[in-house]
């Protein structure tokens, strides 16, 4: 479980009740060892309470980045289990000042660590992995720093023979096959409703590699529908009526009390959208950031928005300031 195992740091009683019952199974009904590591959505120290004690029942649980990464082996494979962290905690436990980004605190803390690559290894980790093309992401998906900050090169993890990646919620490969975000069980956005959920199963034998995605069909689903107000309230619909909806009106003026009347007739009705009103609003948008904006630093994507509202360029001084304030230090360990 690669990480993000509730939705909150505080979850909800019936989240852990949700997860107590399904590990339970897993492990006492069906004898299954569960490896779980702590992603940006969770509380480290409340995840890995009495984590000692259930190691022994075979759930292995690491919310905190260790020194020294030691690996659970089952039948031959090294499964190296790695949390998420910011740099400043990687900066912290190795001492190194220089650590500002992801990218550094990724590379240091593999550096540091003494993995024999001969071994079939499986490497687990909750960061945001990117390769040479540009990744699937999702709006419910938490922003892990400003600007590229956060984003680590996929050649850092080439040497494992299966990486299994947490934090984005669409299934998708990473420069090659066996580096994969298995994705989120279920849609947790509207934009992800046209992504296909799945889980991967592996097969790793003599450090081959094989896989299959399992596809998913929750009961409930999230889905979009798109038309003009008084079309929607006279057609039939034909899905599920439990299923989670968002309306796109194609009306170009607002209907009052809109939700209320589609809520009549479409259950779940969650939110309602007027793409051409917002169209309209975006060409006077004077502080959406040009495409290619994940790519820069937190000191260039500022420079972009002083530029945007100011109309000027940021002075040398600014520069400085701005620099020491967004790189100078992170006391936020985790």
């Amino acid at each position: 479980m690669a990480g993000d195992i509730y939705d909150r740091s505080i979850p909800s009683n019936e989240a852990v009740d949700v997860l107590n019952d399904f590990l339970t199974k897993v492990i006492l009904k069906h004898h299954k060892k569960v490896l779980m590591i702590a992603g940006n959505h969770d509380s480290a120290s409340r995840l890995q309470f009495a984590s000692g004690l259930l190691k022994q029942e075979g759930l292995y649980i690491e919310a905190y980045p260790p020194k020294e990464l030691k690996p659970v082996t089952i039948d031959g494979v090294n499964f190296y289990l790695l949390p998420f962290f910011k740099p400043s905690y990687i900066r912290y436990l190795f001492k190194d000042e220089k650590i500002t980004t992801y990218q550094d605190a990724f590379a240091c803390y593999l550096k540091n660590q003494n993995i024999d690559y001969s071994k079939t290894n499986v490497l687990v980790t909750h960061q945001f992995i990117a390769g040479n093309q540009d990744n699937i992401r999702s709006d419910s998906e938490a922003i892990l720093n400003v600007g590229g900050t956060e984003i680590i090169d996929v050649n850092l993890v080439k040497q494992f023979d299966y990486v299994a990646l947490g934090h984005l919620h669409a299934p998708q490969k990473i420069s090659k096959e066996a580096i994969r975000y298995s994705g989120s069980l279920i849609a947790y956005s509207f934009d992800e409703v046209n992504q296909s959920k799945s889980i991967v199963d592996v097969e790793i034998s003599n450090k081959n590699v094989s896989y299959q995605l399992i596809s998913l069909k929750p009961k409930q689903n999230l889905i979009k529908i798109s038309g003009y107000f008084d079309e929607l309230m006279a057609d039939t619909y034909p899905g599920n009526n439990l299923d989670f909806i968002a309306i796109e009106l194609l009306d170009k003026s607002l209907i009052p009390n809109a939700i209320d009347y589609l809520r009549s007739k479409f259950l779940n009705v969650l939110q309602i959208t007027y793409p051409s009103l917002v169209n309209e609003q975006d060409e006077h948008n004077l502080t959406k950031a040009d495409s290619g904006f994940e790519k820069l630093n937190p000191v260039e994507l500022f420079e972009q928005f002083y530029n945007k509202i100011k109309g000027e360029q940021l002075s040398d001084e600014g520069k400085k300031i701005v620099t020491e304030i967004l790189l100078g230090g992170d006391d936020n360990a985790a």
